[in-house]
């Protein structure tokens, strides 16, 4: 299915997010978007990724008492899913102040922090055994040049669990960029799939799993 096939198939919030160009910024969006997000993306197209992204950090992490941060954590829905996997230890980071509220009130996390990943004083350096982020990737939210950003919180050996839309994945070259800090010893790559997340359309994505290596994260 094309990306305009995509496109005809959605509305409301989420037909926004994916007409969206790289020059735009989801933020008002999903302010605006947080009281109705999980019915609108759960309920309404059947999403899943929080799903796959939990199983993968279930796979990769069998310490269910490690500190886990959650990038990108809107609502809670991947917190939700690692909580019912046996974990204990999760924190959520999220530039969103209303999606946070919504997390909040889940009672899920640990600490719940507003920030942008970007920014080197959101987060400690290696301060987390593991770290998740789903749906943070794309047009008018984070690209491929932004992927050492979540090494940057993950201790020597800690797994690192990304799920993003497939629509800009060849576009932006994605694997370039995953292969390049391989190369310069930020990660390894464990694992690359694709699937689709939402079970009522044809929505293709990405499934990364790496563990952090020794090699120092720049910017």
């Amino acid at each position: 299915m094309t990306d305009d096939t995509n496109r005809g198939a959605l509305d409301g919030f989420v037909e926004k997010l994916t007409a969206m160009t790289p020059e735009d910024d989801a933020h008002e969006v999903y302010e605006a978007w947080a009281p109705s997000y999980e019915a609108d993306l759960v309920g309404g197209y059947g999403y899943t990724a929080h799903r796959i992204a939990a199983e993968a950090m279930a796979a990769a992490c069998p310490d269910r008492s490690a500190s886990i941060l959650d990038i990108g954590c809107g609502t809670g829905l991947v917190a939700e899913e690692l909580t019912a996997r046996g974990f204990t230890a999760i924190d959520g980071l999220d530039a969103s102040p209303r999606m946070l509220a919504e997390a909040r009130a889940k009672g899920v996390y640990r600490n719940l922090v507003e920030g942008d990943v970007r920014s080197r004083g959101a987060v400690e350096p290696g301060r987390y055994d593991a770290v998740i982020a789903v749906g943070v990737f794309g047009a008018g939210h984070l690209g491929p040049e932004d992927l050492e950003c979540f090494a940057r919180p993950v201790r020597a050996g800690g797994p690192i669990v990304l799920y993003s839309s497939a629509l800009r994945w060849d576009a932006d070259d994605y694997p370039s960029y995953l292969r390049r800090l391989e190369a310069e010893r930020v990660w390894t790559v464990e694992q690359t799939r694709t699937s689709n997340y939402m079970d009522r359309i044809e929505r293709p994505g990405w499934l990364v799993v790496a563990r952090r290596s020794g090699g120092a994260v720049g910017g």
